[in-house]
């Protein structure tokens, strides 16, 4: 096997995770470095820093799929794995903003693309695993199947979608009513095994990307977002006392959990924040907030990557 294929096969699945948080990171900056520190350039640059990485990780799990079908087969056996999957299709919505930058209104193409890839995992998740039900098989990545989907509301106006954005906000925050009690039940009742861990972080996003789509695809009353902007707090509180202890486990590829949750959730302070600030609820001080999160979600995008990186160095080469 040469190297090239070496690295394919050793590509862990769950990178997607990494690859959607660092597509949505770029976004998030090129707006964070045009609104708020009016600086449009430095924004542009980092925006096609990350959306160049984004897709680069994005052909190599492509070419993950076509070289070893089999081993993709094999992994959506398992609930998490296949769960997790979910942050692929999500990317490729994130990676169509991007290549709107670039084409323009074509890049709609693969916007529907990546909601119509999640719909399908959405089916055939619920096929396999819901169709006889099993706590233990419950984890925190369920949310990126039934709720992971609103991100298409928060991309939906890049492509003038608002329509199909709302259509998957509604699904993602029905789905979401019945998954949180289930999850918190099986995560108190039974142990969660450590490579599992990481996924804890999860559950900072589903609130996040509620109020991020909320505000992208619908006229934002300022009261919801409020509201929305203290339930989102306390959780990233509660994810946040954990982080300490979550970051201390050796490398598992579940540690790509450790960045989206935290990118949504500072992309969800910058539109709550900005939403109030335009109302008058709010001063342009406060967005020091998402300011925050954002330099702790980028901080762990650059250290979730350089662990991923030296963990495929070391595969490859042992």
């Amino acid at each position: 096997m040469n190297q090239f294929r070496k690295i394919l096969f050793t590509l862990p699945l769950p990178v997607s995770g990494l690859m959607l948080a660092v597509a949505s990171l770029g976004i998030l900056l090129g707006q964070f470095f045009f609104s708020v520190l009016s600086f449009p350039a430095a924004g542009y640059v980092l925006q096609g820093i990350c959306g160049a990485a984004a897709a680069a990780l994005w052909i190599l799990l492509i070419l993950k799929t076509v070289f070893f079908f089999p081993q993709i087969c094999e992994a959506f056996k398992d609930p998490i794995l296949a769960s997790v999957a979910g942050t692929f299709p999500m990317a490729t919505m994130a990676l169509s903003v991007h290549l709107a930058g670039l084409i323009g209104e074509p890049a709609v193409i693969l916007w529907y693309a990546g909601v119509l890839l999640h719909a399908a995992l959405i089916v055939f998740f619920s096929i396999r695993f819901l169709r006889v039900p099993k706590l233990a098989q419950v984890f925190p990545s369920w949310l990126v199947v039934y709720v992971g989907i609103v991100l298409a509301s928060i991309t939906a106006p890049y492509f003038n979608q608002i329509f199909a954005g709302q259509i998957c906000f509604w699904f993602g925050a029905a789905a979401l009513v019945p998954l949180l009690p289930a999850l918190l039940i099986r995560c108190t009742q039974i142990p969660v095994p450590e490579p599992a861990h990481p996924l804890i972080c999860i559950f900072a996003a589903p609130i996040s990307i509620i109020l991020a789509g909320y505000v992208q695809s619908f006229s934002s009353d300022a009261g919801i977002v409020s509201v929305l902007l203290v339930a989102e707090t306390v959780v990233l509180v509660l994810v946040l006392l954990q982080l300490p202890r979550l970051l201390q486990l050796r490398f598992y590829p579940s540690y790509a959990a450790f960045t989206f949750p935290f990118v949504v959730t500072a992309t969800a302070y910058f539109f709550g924040i900005m939403t109030l600030v335009e109302t008058g609820f709010l001063g342009v001080g406060w967005y020091a907030v998402p300011a925050a999160v954002l330099l702790l979600a980028a901080g762990l995008v650059v250290y979730v990557s350089i662990r991923y990186a030296v963990f495929l160095v070391r595969a490859v080469k042992g």
